[in-house]
């Protein structure tokens, strides 16, 4: 059983996911916005990408969560998305490079895809992932998937706003990027803490 820290941790966690996964919405279309403006083109191409890297996600999250529920886990997906999310300012870049053979729209849906699908991807397959994780029994099973679920959108809702109308504002785009990706690495280190321990211990 997960210790109430565990627990507070690890919604924390989705929380902050869902946060993140808006943010990156947000932030995306700031991103792409020099290199192939903000028409309706563009911001169908990231939110398609959006949802598609969720659905993805969701699916790896799950087939990932029927192999094994080791806490360990949620380590190893934090720290792709941390990766995946501190490398879009540098990547960006290659956009310039790719913008000026296609279309707006085009160039868009690329960048997105390039930019976006992959932390999106790992961050929503933390939200299936951490479902089994909290399931003990089937007749909570519902429960556990409608709370956790509504504690990632309500961290979405919190991201939209907070990004808009605080983040932007006051920080450059490299350093919310930054501070996301370093945030969402540690609570997935902190989540995995005591099963990383006792892995060490008994080694």
């Amino acid at each position: 059983m997960m210790s109430y820290e565990q627990t507070t941790v690890t919604k924390t966690l989705l929380f902050i996911s869902g946060f993140t996964i808006l943010s990156l919405e947000i932030l995306g279309i700031r991103i792409l916005g020099p290199y192939v403006g903000t028409t309706a083109s563009v911001w169908a191409a990231l939110i398609g990408v959006t949802l598609a890297g969720s659905a993805v996600g969701y699916y790896g999250g799950g087939m990932i969560a029927d192999r094994t529920q080791r806490k360990e886990v949620f380590l190893w997906i934090t720290a792709s998305a941390s990766i995946c999310i501190i490398l879009i300012p540098t990547l960006r870049s290659i956009l310039s490079m790719v913008v000026p053979h296609t279309s707006y729209g085009i160039g868009a849906l690329i960048g997105s895809m390039f930019l976006f699908f992959m932390p999106v991807m790992f961050l929503s397959a933390l939200i299936t992932y951490s479902i089994r994780v909290f399931v003990r029994n089937l007749d909570t099973i519902a429960r556990v998937h409608g709370d956790l679920y509504a504690l990632a959108t309500i961290g979405s809702i919190v991201g939209v706003f907070s990004t808009s109308y605080i983040l932007i504002p006051l920080f450059t785009i490299p350093h919310i990027l930054y501070g996301l990706g370093i945030t969402i690495l540690l609570f997935g280190i902190t989540a995995s803490f005591p099963s990383l321990i006792k892995r060490i211990v008994h080694s």
